[in-house]
């Protein structure tokens, strides 16, 4: 029932390029409801000033339980899991500042994140179940229909998931607004400069792809390496918790690692350096796609 709608716009440059067919069901063949034409006409528009996202979606949350309880349902909550910054309890800046990108300094940390996340999506799933028969039949569609009416009254998230019917016209809008905003020729000027300043600061990379997907690929071998060794110990009795890097992977191994790291660390500085000095690639994908996304959304 329904579909989500990542808010591509809202991550990466290359991951939002890459996400563009995934955020579109292609051309749709019937009239936006009047929910959805109150979400088209604000898609686009930048933010209210200074917003709080988390009294944004506590606000959000009140209101589907407050929906849902009209047809005598109660609203389980969001089903997404934390991603891993919220898990830990940091900020975007935070992390990005202790652990840089995520790839090769998050290694011991993701076993445990994944189980977390798993239990949470089970012990939904057991509360959803734990409905009666009759409530469970009618949960998901009453639940689209109320989220709808909130993207309508708070805008849609700024982060996360955004559910929408699966032929909703909304589709259409992103899309196109995707594939303009990659054909835009402030977004190559924007990678050029970004690229002379990532120059200026020793790291030699053409686009964002060729300055993360190297960091991520080489720290597979190590995440890979850590969960088969390190299910060892915690089948004599260790917790996934508590395991770290020096505890499992061997000296070899732990020196290879420390250096891919001090890489990682130091490019995502010098990243971070040039968004301050004005090359921030995201900021700048996201403002080209809300100026189509308004441009479209107004015609």
């Amino acid at each position: 029932m329904g579909h989500t709608l990542q808010r591509c716009a809202m991550g990466a440059v290359a991951a939002a390029l890459a996400a563009t067919a995934a955020c579109a069901n292609g051309p749709g063949d019937r009239e936006p409801t009047a929910v959805e034409a109150s979400i088209i006409e604000q898609m686009g528009r930048p933010p209210a000033a200074d917003p709080d996202p988390a009294e944004t979606e506590a606000a959000r949350s009140e209101f589907v339980a407050a929906c849902m309880a009209e047809d005598d349902l109660e609203y389980l909550g969001p089903p997404e899991t934390p991603s891993l910054v919220e898990w830990l309890g940091l900020t975007p800046d935070e992390f990005a500042a202790e652990y840089g990108f995520g790839h090769s300094t998050t290694i011991d940390l993701r076993p445990a994140y994944e189980i977390a996340t798993a239990d949470a999506a089970e012990a939904f799933r057991a509360r959803m179940e734990a409905l009666p028969e009759a409530d469970r039949d009618r949960y998901r569609t009453r639940e689209l229909a109320c989220l709808q009416e909130s993207y309508a009254e708070f805008g849609l998230p700024e982060n996360g998931t955004v559910h929408l019917p699966d032929d909703s016209p909304i589709d259409d809008y992103t899309a196109q607004a995707h594939e303009a905003t990659a054909d835009d020729p402030r977004l190559a000027e924007a990678a050029r400069a970004w690229s002379d300043c990532m120059a200026g600061k020793g790291f030699d990379f053409d686009g964002r792809d060729e300055m993360g997907l190297p960091l991520q690929e080489a720290a597979v071998p190590f995440a890979d390496a850590f969960a088969a060794q390190g299910q060892a110990l915690v089948d004599a009795g260790r917790d996934w918790k508590d395991l770290r890097a020096a505890d499992v992977l061997d000296a070899e191994q732990l020196a290879a690692l420390a250096e891919l790291q001090e890489r990682e660390l130091a490019v995502a500085d010098a990243d971070r350096r040039c968004a301050a000095e004005g090359h921030d690639l995201d900021a700048v994908y996201v403002e080209v796609y809300n100026e189509h996304l308004a441009e479209l959304t107004a015609s």
